[in-house]
This record gives structure tokens, C-alpha cells and sequence, in this order.
């Protein structure tokens, strides 16, 4: 059913009211458990993970290190629930994060560590490109409250340099480790790419050109080596030449990592900054890999985006992890966001809200805050700890859902008397 100018009012309502129902639970049940049970305010930083143990439901932490990762991620949790109004009745999280990866996990160098003993506070792990990928993306939501305390921006274009002189590649892009191993992948690369167009929105003047630089540099290493010519799928491991690595490990294609690409790319299509042969080049690609993911990667029995298919697009892990829900959910506001018709905008929302129904799966109606990490193939979840690396995917998730919700969709209801409130 649609109205006379083609919007899709069932539709709409769908998406606004599954939108109101996770910040619900976002604000009310998941941040309060978390900040309560998830922050390490004894030792400094986030534990790893929460279970739930026996029938009065007591609540057990886990993690004898703290990795760059979760520090991370938590600080970009808790500085969305910052921005949304929410506080906390104890201390202050984000400050709390903010500390503990400057005294603890910086070593000084512009780099940071991967991991540290969350007793001893020494290093646990060796060099990860993927965790330097996120300690920039927190650095950019620290940038706004802590760069009165801790030099924010300085800290971030310097470990920019330390990755671009040590283990920048001729090529573009960048070793994974140091010294360099194999395979190369995408992933790091998309992180990297999501940290520097975070920058692009908060850099001042002569320091946002790098991260327009670095974004414009990963964009193209996507569209030229990690997307497979034939195909348009995102391929995730390589050799020191970008190309697919030789066996199994280089057919391997992500459903979750084609919605998340999908929803850079477009992001970056969007972009001031971008040219117009990026843009026609980025949404093209993107459009692509939300077809590839939706089609081959979404089970319609479970309506869920599985793990793993092959290059050929068969399917390689049917299980499905909570992460790329939260995916599949950000690629389609980006398209709703990109609708050049009142019919394509229909068709994003149908697809929103099919995608926030998959995720809505795994939130755990018995223990209001916490989740399931994964979907089995006949469709049984697994009961076992929420990991505190994952509320960052289902938060960005519900960011993005909010922030679509409000620039597109509220306008479409209120002006047909449909809701008759605030939907934040």
C-alpha cells in the first residue's frame, strides 16, 4: 500500500517503530548493564565479554587482556550514548576509555598496542593493523571531549605517518603486520577506511586533507583490488600483490563485509570531497555488493546474512553471526539515503526493516542487554557470553538507523498525522 506521492507509509511506520523499539533497549536495558558489569573500573579498560549464570541471573565478566579492539569500540558506544543524552550513574566511560588507551595501551611512538595483560599492563600480542584501524576511529569520537586533556588529533595524523613509513606498500595499502605476513586483507583496509571518514567529519581545516587522502586512497585499492573484476564481490585475503591468494582462503567472500563496504562506498560517494568519477564508480560498486549479499548471502528461511559463501556464490558457512545483521541494516539506510525515486525509497525501506527483523532475532528477550553472538543453520542460538566487541557493530547499527530515521522517514509520517511524537 503506498499513498498518492508513492511513499510507503506501512513501510515507513515499520522501520520508525523497530527504530524506536532497539534504542529502547539500547538506552534502557543494554547501556546500563554494560556500564554497570562491562567497565573494568578496578583495573582500567573493558572486559572482554558478559555472561549470565544460573536461574537468579548473576552476571559474570571475562578477559585477562584488554584488547586495542574493545577498548575502542566501547569508547564509540558509550560516546553515541553521549550524544543521545544518556549518562551514567557511576563515572564517566568515555573518559574512563579515554585514560586508560593513552596511559596504558599508546607506547609513545604514534603506534598502539594490540593487547595488553590487564593485571601486569604489558604487552600481550604482536602488531595488528587492525587494531591501530580502531584506535583511530576512537580517536575521532574523542576528539570532540578529550582534546582538551590528550593531543587527539596529533596522536591520530602520527600514527597515520608510523603506518604510512612502516608499513605502507608501493602498491597502496597497507602490510598487515610488522614484519609483513601473509595473507593481506580487505578487512583492516575497511576499518581504516571508516576511521578516516569519521576524521573527514571532524578534522579542522589543513588537518582534514590526510584522512581525505587516506579515504580516497582505500576507496580505490577497493574498487581496483579488493573487489573481483568478474564478479563485484569483496574478496577478503590476498598476497603481497593484492591479488587473491592462491587456495581456498582466497575465495572467501563475506556477506557482512559486502553490506559494509556498500555502506562506506556510499558514505564516501556522498562526500564533498569525493570526484564524480568516485561517486558514479563507488555507488555502482555498492549497489553490486548489496545484490551479491542479499542475494546470496541473506537465508530466507532464517532471514539472516550467514557467515561465508565461495567466489562462486555456493555457501561456504551457513551460520550466521550477529555482526553482519548490523550490516545488512546500515546498507540499506545508505540506500534509502541514495533513493532517486519514491519507488526505490520504498523498496530500502521494505529491506530495512527485513534486515532489522534479522536482528532483532538475536537480541535475548530473558536477559534485557545482552545478545546472541550467532545463528546456527537450523536456526538455534547459541547461549553463551555477549561479547563486548559486538556492541559496537549493533550500536553503529542502531546510529545509523536513527540518523536515517530522522533525515528521511519522520517528515513522511508527521505530515500525514501518522505518529504524533518524537520517535528519539
Amino acid at each position: 500500500m503506498t499513498e498518492k506521492d508513492g511513499s510507503c507509509v506501512p513501510s515507513t511506520g515499520a522501520v520508525i517503530s523497530i527504530q524506536n523499539q532497539l534504542l529502547g533497549w539500547f538506552r534502557d536495558h543494554a547501556l546500563p548493564l554494560w556500564d554497570q558489569h562491562g567497565v573494568d573500573r578496578g583495573s582500567g579498560g573493558y572486559f572482554e565479554n558478559i555472561a549470565v549464570l544460573g536461574p537468579h541471573q548473576q552476571f559474570e565478566v571475562a578477559g585477562d587482556v584488554r584488547r586495542g579492539r574493545v577498548v575502542a569500540r566501547q569508547i564509540y558506544v558509550f560516546d553515541v550514548a553521549r550524544q543521545l543524552g544518556w549518562r551514567s550513574k557511576i563515572s564517566d566511560p568515555v573518559a574512563h576509555g579515554c585514560d586508560y588507551l593513552f596511559s596504558r595501551l599508546h607506547r609513545g611512538d604514534g603506534l598502539f598496542h594490540t593487547a595488553i595483560d590487564a593485571s601486569t599492563h604489558e604487552p600481550r600480542s604482536p602488531f595488528s593493523l587492525y587494531e591501530q584501524a580502531f584506535y583511530l576511529f576512537a580517536l575521532a569520537r574523542l576528539n570532540e571531549t578529550a582534546r582538551d586533556r590528550y593531543p587527539i588529533a596529533e596522536t591520530a595524523a602520527r600514527c597515520v605517518q608510523r603506518l604510512r613509513h612502516d608499513l605502507g606498500k608501493s602498491i597502496g595499502g597497507f602490510e598487515e603486520s610488522n614484519p609483513a605476513s601473509l595473507p593481506l586483507k580487505s578487512n583492516p583496509h575497511m576499518h581504516l577506511l571508516e576511521a578516516a571518514l569519521a576524521w573527514v567529519d571532524v578534522a579542522d581545516g589543513h588537518m582534514r586533507q590526510p584522512w581525505v587522502e587516506l579515504a580516497q586512497e582505500l576507496v580505490g585499492l577497493c574498487l581496483t583490488r579488493f573487489i573481483d573484476a568478474s564478479g563485484g564481490a569483496i574478496r577478503e585475503y590476498f598476497d603481497y600483490q593484492w591479488q587473491p591468494i592462491a587456495g581456498d582462503a582466497g575465495r572467501i567472500v563475506e556477506p557482512g563485509h559486502q553490506f559494509e563496504w556498500a555502506w562506506l562506498l556510499m558514505q564516501w560517494s556522498g562526500s564533498p570531497h569525493s570526484s564524480p568519477a568516485e561517486r558514479v564508480a563507488c555507488i555502482g560498486a555498492a549497489h553490486r555488493l548489496i545484490e551479491i549479499g542479499e542475494r546470496w548471502g541473506v537465508d530466507p528461511v532464517r532471514g539472516v546474512a550467514i557467515n561465508e559463501i565461495w567466489d562462486d556464490m555456493t555457501v561456504k558457512d551457513a551460520a550466521a553471526k550477529l555482526w553482519p545483521q548490523t550490516e545488512r541494516v546500515k546498507a540499506w539506510c545508505a540506500m534509502l539515503q541514495r533513493a532517486q525515486s519514491a519507488a526505490e525509497a520504498e523498496s530500502a525501506c521494505r529491506s530495512i526493516a527485513r534486515a532489522a527483523q534479522g536482528l532483532l532475532k538475536y537480541i535475548r528477550a530473558e536477559v534485557p542487554g545482552l545478545w546472541h553472538e550467532e545463528c546456527s543453520p537450523e536456526g538455534d542460538f547459541s547461549i553463551g557470553p555477549a561479547k563486548g566487541s559486538s556492541f559496537y557493530h549493533v550500536v553503529c547499527a542502531i546510529d545509523v538507523l536513527r540518523k536515517t530515521v530522522s533525515a528521511h522517514l519522520t517528515s513522511v509520517l508527521y505530515s500525514r498525522g501518522k505518529v504524533s511524537g518524537p520517535c528519539l
